[in-house]
């Protein structure tokens, strides 16, 4: 294989990218003089020639901030940049020049940080991508960057002591998995998998990953949700595909192992009845933790001051259907969502949060026992559990 330019090793015009992203913007262009003085600086061996030949060959010319507009509405976001070079209305000479590049720095760190801290990658998938990245944007780390070299402690690390760091490509089991799941959903096949749980196996190794029941089971996949960082499978086995009540279950594609897609045809999301899930946004604001189960409106009165935390759980998918005189202490909303998953929602947020439902009256009834009795009967619960201890 011969052998290519590596990250690192930037060419000369690499090198002079690097000068107009550091050093140069819209309302700062920099002379090439300058771009020369600068490169060198840096230890690279560039005159004005070539400094000259890579303007010519690479920008575009203005004189008015008008045709610098124009410029920038025909770029295509396909090109990873765009070189400018301002010229003087009087003479033409050459009075600076700047880069736009498709993504911006702050843009880029969104992505370094998303990679760093993720939920799904181990660290050295995470460092491995976030290296890619940075090659990918033709960026260098700076001092801006410097935080991932503290970033030591990934705990998702399940498999992390099979990858060989000496390979320069690696490709997350997790993010593979995601995208053979959305294959066979395109060729409406079935997948095959063993679903795992974390056991703890003794101090040495720590948590393991081990099979939960039956290994190879095999499911009709419906859909891939994204929710709090992780990637979930909307799907159906065997069992619940004949069920009356039940249309699918949830599983968590980290917590899969050996997923391979089989020649067997798939339910279809129509043939299952499927309907509540085609506006993932939705799906999600309704489930804030994902479990299956019947979405129905609860209503809740909330701290005024912990309203924000309504607004980022569900965005503007609640009512705010009372609230105190003043409008100081509280505010009453409904919002419908998955009792199933809502109840943990509640308990984490109980200390500010009350639910509103009486048992056999108002809407989250089931049954004998309404959403809020379910409530009650969880703390009670949880206090029993350090009542006993004092």
């Amino acid at each position: 294989m011969k052998k290519g330019k590596t990250y690192g090793e930037p060419n000369k015009y690499d090198a002079i990218r690097s000068i107009l992203r550091e050093y140069a913007d819209r309302e700062h262009p920099i002379s090439l003089k300058n771009i020369e003085e600068k490169v060198n600086e840096k230890g690279y061996n560039i005159g004005k020639t070539a400094v000259k030949n890579f303007v010519e060959e690479m920008a575009e010319f203005y004189v008015t901030e008008e045709e610098c507009d124009e410029l920038l509405k025909e770029w295509h976001l396909e090109e990873r940049e765009i070189i400018f070079c301002k010229k003087s209305r009087e003479d033409g000479r050459t009075l600076g020049c700047w880069m736009q590049e498709t993504i911006s720095d702050s843009e880029w760190m969104f992505l370094m940080d998303s990679v760093l801290y993720s939920k799904i990658l181990t660290k050295k998938e995470a460092d491995n991508l976030a290296k890619r990245i940075t090659a990918l944007a033709g960026k260098s780390f700076s001092d801006l960057t410097m935080y991932r070299n503290r970033m030591e402690g990934q705990p998702y690390f399940h498999g992390d002591e099979k990858i060989d760091e000496s390979i320069g490509y690696i490709e997350g089991r997790v993010l593979k998995q995601v995208y053979l799941i959305r294959e066979a959903i395109k060729r409406k096949r079935k997948v095959k998998f063993t679903l795992n749980i974390y056991k703890y196996i003794h101090k040495k190794q720590g948590p393991e990953l081990k099979p939960y029941g039956k290994t190879g089971r095999v499911c009709s996949p419906y859909d891939v949700v994204y929710s709090n960082g992780r990637y979930y499978m909307l799907g159906a086995d065997l069992n619940t595909e004949r069920s009356e009540g039940q249309k699918y279950k949830l599983y968590r594609i980290d917590l899969m192992t050996d997923v391979s897609i089989t020649k067997v045809e798939a339910r279809t999301r129509e043939e299952a009845g499927i309907w509540d899930t085609a506006d993932l946004y939705k799906y999600r604001m309704e489930n804030p933790y994902m479990f299956t189960g019947e979405v129905r409106p609860v209503r809740l009165r909330v701290d005024s001051e912990q309203f924000t935390q309504i607004v980022d759980w569900f965005g503007d998918n609640f009512r705010v259907v009372g609230c105190d005189a003043d409008k100081d202490a509280y505010y009453d909303i409904e919002v419908k969502v998955n009792t199933n998953s809502f109840i943990y929602w509640v308990l984490q947020y109980s200390g500010c949060v009350q639910v509103l439902d009486m048992a056999g009256k108002g809407k989250g009834h089931v049954g004998k026992e309404s959403f809020r009795d379910r409530v009650v009967s969880a703390l009670k619960d949880a206090l029993g559990k350090y009542e006993a201890e004092r």
